[in-house]
């Protein structure tokens, strides 16, 4: 299907982005994208300001509809009628559902660590604010001083090192247990394609492999997927996560010795 710039992009609820590209269409919503080749498309739809895209579907099977809600209504009736003109007939059966790919931006295991820093983050600035206010308390100015730089990089060190050493155990668990798949080169360099347990088409990124790519996926989440064998980059990320964990560790055991030290200052 050729794109003219004469379709406009329809924003609607949620975030939710409908949008024309050279490979068919485009629907973004919030940390996913799903991208619906031109050929498996049967027709648009405007529908006040809901648009509906109907897939193709084998002979007798209910066709699968992907839709966006509150678009405005005069471009919504654009966009119909835009991509409507331009849809040819397949000429063979197809099935449209097949055809669709979802690339996934935040799985649920990043949005669960998202939620987790950002606690971590507030629990790191109260306890440094508390130590400083003993500190300064018990010891003077010069405990404030100290404590509040010390208290910073130990809490961004101690936090990234335990969230390596999460993803690194995840990782581990994912590629002993996890669903086995080979995923295919795309048309975009660099990203393959697998199918996950449901029949969906996911996108998976890897540099420097050959025409097929061995992967494993969490079956949980198909998001969360990796390749068969760890690399450098993964290796590397495991070695500065435990550096970082051993500096958090030693920031820890500075800050409790200063707020020993300047204690036993204010009792002396």
């Amino acid at each position: 299907m050729s794109i003219i710039a004469s379709i406009p992009v329809l924003k609607g609820h949620g975030s939710t982005v409908l949008s024309a590209a050279p490979e068919g269409l485009l629907l973004e919503r919030p940390g996913e994208e799903l991208t619906i080749p031109g050929e498996a498309v049967a027709r648009v739809r405007a529908e006040g300001r809901s648009v509906a895209v109907e897939l193709r579907a084998p002979a007798g099977a209910a066709p699968v509809v992907q839709r966006i809600e509150g678009a405005d209504e005069t471009a919504a009736a654009a966009f119909a009628d835009g991509v409507n003109s331009l849809l040819l007939d397949p000429e063979e059966e197809v099935d449209g559902a097949a055809m669709l790919v979802l690339r996934t931006l935040r799985t649920r295991r990043s949005r669960r660590a998202l939620r987790r820093t950002k606690w971590y983050a507030l629990g790191s600035l109260v306890t440094v604010v508390v130590l400083s206010v003993i500190g300064g308390v018990a010891g003077g100015f010069v405990y404030p001083v100290a404590i509040v730089p010390v208290g910073a990089i130990t809490a961004v060190a101690l936090g990234a090192g335990v969230y390596e050493a999460g993803v690194w155990k995840y990782r581990r668990r994912v590629r002993r247990h996890g669903v086995r798949e080979f995923a295919r080169p795309s048309n975009v360099p660099g990203t393959y394609l697998y199918v996950d347990g449901s029949g969906i088409t996911r996108t998976v990124s890897a540099v420097g492999h050959g025409p097929y790519l061995e992967i494993v996926y969490d079956a949980q989440d198909p998001a969360e997927v990796f390749t068969l064998k760890p690399g450098l980059m993964q290796r590397l990320d495991i070695w500065v996560g435990t550096f970082l964990l051993v500096c958090g560790l030693c920031g820890v055991a500075s800050l409790v010795l200063m707020t020993i030290e300047a204690l036993a200052g204010s009792g002396a």
